[in-house]
C-alpha cells in the first residue's frame, strides 16, 4: 500500500508507464510458486483501479520487449527478483 500514492502520482503527471519490481521470500534463486508476485498484480490492479500487466520474469528478452514501448498509462509488475540467484547474493562473478 505504501507505494500506491507514488504510482498514482507519476501516472497522474503523465508518465508513459510504471514498471514495478520487488522481491518476496527466500526462494534461493529458484522459481517457487508460493513466492510468485502474480497474485500481487491482481491486488495492485484492484487498488489502483487500472489494469496491471504481469510479466513472468524480471529480466531478459520478454521483459525488454514488454517494457520497450508500452501503451500510455501502463503499469507492469515484474516477477520476483529473487527467482534469480544473482539477487540472492550468490551469483558467480
Amino acid at each position: 500500500d505504501g507505494a500506491l500514492p507514488t504510482i498514482r502520482s507519476v501516472l497522474d503527471r503523465g508518465a508513459k508507464s510504471v514498471v514495478l519490481a520487488s522481491h518476496l521470500g527466500r526462494p534461493a534463486g529458484n522459481p517457487v510458486s508460493k513466492f510468485s508476485l502474480e497474485p500481487v498484480a491482481k491486488i495492485v490492479e484492484e487498488k489502483l483501479g487500472r489494469r496491471v500487466t504481469f510479466c513472468t520474469d524480471c529480466s531478459g528478452e520478454e521483459v525488454e520487449k514488454l517494457c520497450a514501448d508500452p501503451p500510455p498509462g501502463s503499469v507492469i509488475l515484474l516477477e520476483n527478483l529473487r527467482f534469480h540467484v544473482e539477487e540472492e547474493g550468490k551469483g558467480v562473478d
